[in-house]
């Protein structure tokens, strides 16, 4: 079972459901099987395995959280995975990141968007450093990667963290 603990330095309330679209670990898909050439619908793997359809365009899931426990103005957590990880939805800047699922946005043509402390500015979580940026010695190859999606290590994290 996922922990739900995104507290950080200065905690705020999120709904439940942002939290748990943010820590289960979850996939969401663009462009495969179903939603294959679909703009703006995505297939959504949950924790469990189970697949859920759900129309960014439109703001609804097939899910029966959305179709049977939501009030018109809420959305699931699948619905809020998407617009996470899409980039859509911004992440708040007191989270914990060693909290949030990992996966976040790895299959999405965007990046998620983390809030800047100051509330004005907001830094895509990128996977590498952009090109003209200083970079980081580090012995691993992929730590960026020519396709731009290769995870950093550490050391390069902790220098992407500082610019």
């Amino acid at each position: 079972m996922t922990a739900y603990n995104l507290t950080g330095e200065n905690p705020t309330d999120l709904p439940k459901r942002a939290i748990r679209a943010l820590t289960e670990k979850m996939t969401v898909l663009p462009d495969t099987g179903r939603v294959n050439d679909a703009d703006d619908l995505y297939l959504v793997v949950s924790e469990s395995g189970s697949e859920y359809l759900v129309d960014a365009r439109e703001g609804v899931c097939d899910c029966p959280d959305a179709r049977h426990n939501l009030a018109a103005d809420d959305s699931c957590k699948h619905e809020r995975r998407v617009r996470y990880a899409t980039g859509e939805t911004l992440i708040p800047a007191w989270t914990n990141a060693d909290a949030i699922d990992p996966q976040l946005g790895t299959h999405t043509s965007t990046n998620p968007v983390r809030a800047a402390a100051d509330g004005g500015v907001v830094k895509p979580i990128e996977n590498s450093p952009a090109l003209d940026e200083p970079k980081h010695e580090c012995d691993n190859d992929w730590c960026d990667g020519p396709d731009g999606t290769s995870l950093p290590c550490f050391g390069c994290f902790e220098f992407m963290e500082g610019q």
